[in-house]
């Protein structure tokens, strides 16, 4: 059976290693040049002792811990995908894809963007960042397209895609026909609705709305062609207010299912714009749609456009997330408290039923 092995990457987990070492010499080093002698047992004397030990153990605990990472993998082969030991079916994985996410550190006031391999598996979002094995985001698109049975490359000639240029919008393809391309040709098919979408914005608009619910393929295709971008910023308001408007579709005519596939291929860097807080406030009214499937998906997306940087300069979304947790069923409940403890946000506990329930209906 053919399949693909990447490995942990040794190189990137040495100098994670070797970078957290620094931080626990500079405390042994702090720690040895205290006079323990002269130090009283008063708060003043004991606080940077206790800080310097501490700082041993947070860094020596990290550096440990990277030394146990060094035999993850991820493994992919025809019968599916496995990550870290644990193994998904590729019949019940969906929307597999390489998203970028640029991460912000306030501490040191640094932005930095980082790569992950996300896909739906039975109605859970699962990601695995990259960054941290032997592969480039490019390489793990190919995987993908090799491996996924829904992707893979027709053998029989009659089915076989000849790619042809696109120069208007009757040529764009579906994204299915897209996975049927060879790279180069995938390649180029991107960049033509790239094109298109730079020679006339407002016409791809009208494309989409129009042909959203007679040719969602193709417009899904636009959408994934414009998230693929190097240059994805100078998309992201028209991406945004996509996405508001095709949620709001969803959420007005209960379409929550029709539209997800051409949801899933909307993807922003910049979630600090307004045009991106237009999308939050959208999906925070479908976490109070009357179907739970709508407000589930709603939580999903949701987590797609926040980070600790938005979530700190908007109570608002801290507070409906806090209101989930008394939703009359217990997946949302569930599914807020997990967001919340992510970004470390302080919410009363979840009862001690619906624990179990977690456990009892996974």
């Amino acid at each position: 059976m053919e399949k693909t092995v990447l490995n942990y990457s040794i190189k990137g987990g040495v100098f994670h290693i070797a970078w957290n070492m620094i931080f626990v010499v500079s405390g042994i080093y702090f720690l040895s040049i205290i006079n323990i002698e002269k130090i009283r047992f008063k708060f003043g004397d004991l606080v940077l002792p206790i800080v310097t030990v501490l700082f041993i153990i947070v860094y020596g605990k990290k550096a440990v811990m990277t030394l146990f990472n060094f035999h993850k993998k991820i493994i992919f082969s025809q019968e599916g995908l496995e990550l870290n030991e644990i193994f998904y079916e590729w019949k019940d994985i969906i929307f597999p894809r390489v998203i970028a996410k640029t991460e912000h550190t306030a501490k040191y006031n640094l932005s930095y963007k980082e790569f992950y391999l996300t896909f739906v598996y039975k109605q859970k979002t699962i990601e695995i960042k990259i960054d941290d094995y032997d592969v480039s985001e490019n390489e793990i698109k190919e995987l993908i397209k090799k491996y996924t049975p829904k992707f893979t490359p027709s053998t029989t000639s009659e089915n076989k895609i000849v790619y042809e240029p696109i120069h208007d919008f009757d040529q764009i393809i579906t994204l299915e026909q897209y996975y049927d391309l060879e790279h180069e040709d995938s390649e180029e098919a991107i960049q033509d609705v790239q094109k298109l979408a730079v020679k006339d914005l407002d016409e791809i608009k009208r494309f989409c709305e129009n042909q959203l619910f007679t040719q969602p393929d193709k417009v899904s295709f636009i959408y994934y062609s414009l998230s693929e971008d190097e240059d994805i910023d100078k998309w992201a308001d028209f991406l945004s207010d996509e996405f508001s408007r095709v949620f709001q579709i969803a959420l007005n005519q209960n379409k929550i299912k029709e539209l997800t596939p051409v949801l899933y291929e909307i993807l922003v860097e910049d979630i600090s714009s307004y045009n991106a807080g237009q999308v939050r406030q959208t999906l925070l009214k479908g976490l109070d749609h009357k179907d739970l499937e709508t407000r589930l998906k709603a939580l999903e997306f949701l987590q797609d456009w926040i980070d600790e940087e938005v979530l700190k300069s908007n109570s608002f979304v801290v507070s409906k997330l806090r209101q989930k947790l008394k939703d009359p069923e217990w997946k949302m409940r569930w599914k807020a408290s997990k967001l919340l403890e992510q970004y470390k946000i302080a919410f009363e506990s979840l009862s001690t039923l619906d624990k179990l329930r977690r456990f009892i209906n996974p």
